[in-house]
């Protein structure tokens, strides 16, 4: 008796997962190198040579060189005339601009952003959560000459932010908890000798009070305040930050004459 060969197929192939689950049968690592180069590039750090972009992306010498020579020839990188560095081309302006045309609820704020810029006269920003940073998509600078600076694309590390504590109020506090131990020692110590109890005040307080606080020595000394977006669902999507002087508003003013103004903005998104 003949045996009929078998039909049946292999196993499909489970997923190569890494730790952080990354499928690496779809991940393109040489894209992820092209990012760290962009990256580095940031408000303090507009125009780097190829050694500084080695030091902080880490690909070695010969690798960063090729992806810089790469992203220059595509129009991503601007080389400095007579200077051996490269910045951030305006090609990704572009880029930028398709992002923040094609959000939404951002566009439905500007004339609420507006206008309570034009209220209080200070820095008026929308800020969104990316990951373990904040990053400023609107800004409505004051009409001060000195004032708090936030343009759009600012990036900040979420947990010791007033807009990064709203926007992650809403999580367990268990969840709170695993990244508050995360945090790297450079934004933990933002917190000064405080213990994971009373950094996790901070979150379970603006849970409570629907917006949060916080006071920095950058000169003359800063106040911000961020009162949580919500969408129809009831899902935070986004925060409103308003950034003053404590010369001009110390903490006390900021509670009771702006902090009612931020709050009736973001009830009349709501409403609207």
């Amino acid at each position: 008796m003949s045996t009929a060969p078998s039909t049946s197929a292999a196993a499909p192939a489970s997923p190569i997962a890494r730790e952080d689950g990354v499928d690496e049968r779809l991940f393109v690592a040489s894209v992820e190198k092209a990012m760290r180069v962009l990256e580095s590039f940031d408000r303090d750090n507009q125009a780097l040579s190829i050694l500084e972009l080695n030091d902080r992306t880490g690909l070695g010498r010969s690798a960063t060189q090729r992806f810089v020579y790469t992203l220059h020839r595509l129009g991503y990188l601007q080389r400095l005339a007579g200077a051996k560095t490269y910045r951030l081309s305006a090609k990704l302006v572009g880029l930028a601009g398709t992002t923040l045309g094609g959000n939404a609820p951002l566009q439905h704020a500007w004339p609420n952003l507006v206008e309570l810029a034009r209220e209080t006269g200070e820095s008026i920003s929308w800020v969104e959560l990316d990951g373990d940073d904040i990053i400023v998509l609107g800004n409505i600078p004051s009409v001060h000459p000195v004032s708090v600076n936030l343009p759009v694309g600012s990036r900040f590390a979420a947990m010791p932010a007033s807009s990064g504590q709203v926007l992650l109020a809403h999580l367990p506090d268990a969840t709170l908890r695993v990244r508050i131990a995360a945090m790297p020692a450079s934004v933990r110590a933002r917190f000064g000798d405080r213990d994971d109890d009373e950094i996790l005040s901070f979150f379970t307080k603006a849970r409570a009070q629907g917006h949060s606080m916080t006071e920095k020595n950058l000169g003359q000394g800063s106040v911000s305040i961020s009162v949580p977006v919500v969408d129809g669902r009831g899902q935070t999507i986004a925060a409103i930050n308003l950034s003053t002087l404590a010369a001009r508003h110390d903490a006390h003013a900021v509670r009771t004459r702006l902090l009612p103004l931020v709050i009736q903005t973001a009830r009349d998104l709501i409403a609207a």
